[in-house]
């Protein structure tokens, strides 16, 4: 096959129309049953997970709300709230070495 037929051949594929008149014939119906059956199949478990964000912000905020009115009643202090109720004796003998 030499280069002028391979031209006009080319040429007559370029001009052709090609007939899509069937593509566009249920069309809807695909996409809507591929649409359906991705649907169907079991999601990742993140997709999940995001779902469930109200619910753990909602036990973020309930438990800071409950962390911050607990510390109301106690002394302001750091350093009482951590020593209270705590006996130093065994502490300060293992860190002095008795």
């Amino acid at each position: 096959m030499n280069d002028e037929q391979l031209n006009e051949l080319f040429k007559a594929a370029r001009t052709a129309a090609p007939d899509t008149s069937r593509v566009g014939f249920g069309l809807e119906t695909r996409l809507l049953a591929r649409l359906r059956a991705e649907r169907a199949q079991a999601g990742p478990w993140h997709a999940f997970a995001w779902k469930l964000v109200p619910v753990f912000a909602a036990i973020v905020v309930a438990l800071g709300v409950w962390n911050f009115a607990g510390l109301r009643s106690e002394p302001s202090d750091l350093n009482a709230a951590i020593t209270a109720d705590v006996d130093e004796s065994p502490v300060a003998g293992y860190l002095a070495g008795d």
